[in-house]
């Protein structure tokens, strides 16, 4: 963290720690973002049908492993909250889920039908010291991204109030792998996030 330009700001997100299931996938789900899924497993057509009737989220987690997502997966994820619903054949159920907030899970345990819960506290919204110099990084960075061949966007439409939101639906949209996913979840700072985003586009 830049401690010249921000702070997390803990006082926001000074909750009591909640039990929330877990729903461990090999892909990343970014606050602010839309993600479609299609539940099939038992476990998890009871966890949807749980969230829907107590209109709670559940955290989504990126599995390290795909073939053993229940053992390891990323202590750092998403609240994920059900915006829309419906039944599907052979009992299967497709959601759509908004990212709401990244989390970070501890004390995980498992029920008699294999779904995980655990403790779930918010990680902590983040605050610029400086503004002058946030908004000059800011400024430069989008103006970088925007000139890059993969990207199309208004570099002026940004500001401090929209990069956390445009960055986590940038990161949401480019061919990034997973664990460069999971890197852009768990920086603090949007700048930082979005300097990151540039850096990996070298690649492309």
């Amino acid at each position: 963290m830049d401690k010249e330009t921000g702070i997390a700001n803990i006082t926001l997100y000074n909750k009591a720690m909640k039990t929330l299931s877990l729903f461990p996938l090999p892909v990343v789900l970014f606050p602010s973002t839309l993600l479609p899924l299609q539940i099939f497993e038992l476990r998890y057509r009871r966890m949807v049908k749980e969230c829907l009737a107590d209109n709670a989220p559940f955290v989504l987690l990126q599995a390290r492993d795909a073939t053993k997502p229940d053992v390891d997966f990323y202590p750092i994820g998403t609240c994920a909250m059900i915006t829309d619903w419906q039944p599907l054949p052979n009992q299967m159920i497709g959601i759509q889920v908004e990212g709401i907030e990244r989390v970070r899970v501890s004390n995980v345990t498992q029920g008699n039908d294999g779904l995980l819960q655990a403790n779930v506290e918010p990680l902590a919204a983040f605050q610029y010291l400086n503004l002058d110099q946030a908004l000059a990084r800011l400024c430069a960075i989008s103006t970088h991204l925007e000139q890059h061949s993969l990207l199309s966007f208004d570099a002026s439409r940004i500001n401090i109030d929209t990069a956390d939101a445009f960055s986590f639906q940038l990161a949401s949209l480019l061919p990034f792998s997973g664990a460069n996913q999971q890197r852009l979840l768990e920086i603090d700072s949007p700048i930082e996030r979005l300097e990151l985003i540039a850096t990996l586009l070298e690649e492309f």
